[in-house]
């Protein structure tokens, strides 16, 4: 089924699925967010450097395949499909619930002891969903989250002047 809303046209099945499954990964306040973000037009972009500090090596929460992880039994499961996620351990829980992890592999100087050979995630840290999570940066964290138009949405509008 399609609608307009906003002057944009939307597939209400597609968005609708893909509303699901943002919910399925946010906290309550983390899925308002995102509602209030795809309403104003934007989104979140990460922004900043890493300063080296490794505090998100020390208190991390992880994401399994049905979303953050909340149980010992979650990882458990995670660690039998990818077994390189045994380098985290479980030292407590946010304020959400979520598990809170520490990875085996940061040293007492914050560094990773094999950063060739780090994760996927590691690599990519901090991801935008993170604040859809109800997560925050760590204090002293190099990076920060900003609400920007996309690219291709300031694109398309300069594009339709031009017409």
């Amino acid at each position: 089924m399609l609608f307009r809303f906003n002057g944009k046209t939307m597939n209400v099945g597609k968005d609708i699925f893909r509303l699901l499954r943002r919910l399925r990964s946010s906290s309550p306040a983390g899925f308002i967010r995102y509602l209030w973000l795809k309403l104003q037009g934007k989104a979140i972009m990460v922004t900043g450097s890493c300063h080296g500090c490794g505090s998100c090596c020390s208190a991390i929460c992880l994401e399994g395949d049905k979303g953050w992880l909340r149980s010992e039994k979650s990882l458990q499961r995670i660690i039998e499909k990818y077994p390189e996620y045994g380098r985290f351990i479980v030292i407590g829980r946010d304020t959400q619930g979520f598990l809170l992890f520490r990875c085996t592999w940061c040293t007492a100087e914050g560094t990773c002891s094999s950063y060739e050979e780090r994760l996927p995630l590691c690599r990519r840290y901090p991801e935008s969903s993170l604040v859809f999570a109800g997560g925050r940066l760590l204090t002293g964290c190099g990076y920060r989250f900003a609400e920007v138009v996309p690219f291709e949405k300031v694109l398309r509008r300069e594009l339709k002047k031009t017409k």
